[in-house]
């Protein structure tokens, strides 16, 4: 599932593919099974590489790597300045939500670098046209954290020719929000509500103009309620094939903690996910 995605990235953006193995066994019998599966992808990388119209220099190489999966896969993107991870989450009944397998929750967890997570088989019309993604959902707080996606959004929407959403969901029943505004005295709850939404609009167009201003076709949303339902629900009524946003992270010992709404958004949905993390605000 996700070798389309990978093809089409390393195609706008001249990059590098990695194809990695992991086994947590290494015996002789194990290592020569890897490699040759992994000469039999490259091969087929290749050759779809060449139907993408890729430069020559786009290269494909793979490794085979032994331990515990998510350990070495983070271990080597980290020791080899990889850009992104890109992964498939586990599969899921034909009633039961996307479950998130074990390996990808920790590489989720813990990778420093974006993490692209791919949870459906693409559209073979898709992959006909060339085109994986053309609606990309960019979920914004007003908050500093919540903008380290938008460069990421911005840079597949120019390398895609995608459409950008900008969303933001206002939840009016709190005055604590994301959003930098100068503090506020109001008399009533309405007051207080009409303030947020009117910020939040603004706060959106904002952004709007500017990625106008770079030829994007791009629109905002802005909603009423819990912000991980209201992503999910726009994001699956209106064909949305990509949801860009920051983790909302925070350190700790080896690992960082989703915030709830990124976390959820991972639990859920079928559509794909780039998680950037965010552990302090950009200069």
């Amino acid at each position: 599932m996700v070798l389309p995605y990978g093809e089409m990235i390393a195609t706008k953006f001249s990059a590098e593919i990695v194809i990695a193995s992991v086994s947590e066994l290494h015996a002789e019998e194990v290592d020569p099974l890897y490699h040759s599966y992994q000469e039999r992808i490259i091969e087929k990388v290749e050759l779809q590489l060449k139907d993408w119209e890729a430069k020559e220099g786009v290269k494909v190489k793979g490794v085979v790597l032994f331990g515990k999966p998510a350990d070495e896969i983070l271990k080597y993107a980290k020791e080899n300045n990889l850009d992104l991870i890109a992964m498939c989450s586990r599969g899921r009944s034909s009633r039961g939500p996307w479950l998130l397998g074990n390996i990808a929750a920790k590489v989720l967890r813990a990778a420093e670098i974006p993490v692209l997570l791919i949870r459906k088989p693409i559209d073979s019309t898709y992959i006909q046209e060339k085109r994986l993604v053309k609606k990309i959902l960019l979920p914004l707080d007003g908050s500093r954290l919540g903008e380290i996606a938008i460069p990421f959004a911005e840079a597949l929407a120019l390398a895609f020719n995608a459409e950008i959403i900008l969303f933001q969901v206002y939840t009016p029943s709190t005055i604590e929000t994301g959003y930098r505004v100068p503090e506020i005295t109001l008399a009533t709850q309405r007051e207080i509500e009409e303030y947020i939404k009117e910020f939040a609009q603004s706060y959106l167009r904002q952004w709007e103009i500017k990625f106008q201003e770079k030829g994007l076709v791009t629109s905002c949303v802005l909603k009423l309620g819990s912000p991980a339902d209201q992503i999910l629900e726009y994001a699956e009524e209106n064909g949305i094939d990509l949801i860009v946003m920051s983790t909302h992270g925070r350190s700790g010992i080896g690992r960082w903690v989703f915030g709830s709404v990124t976390d959820k958004v991972l639990h859920s949905g079928d559509m794909a996910v780039l998680t950037v993390r965010a552990m302090k605000s950009p200069v």
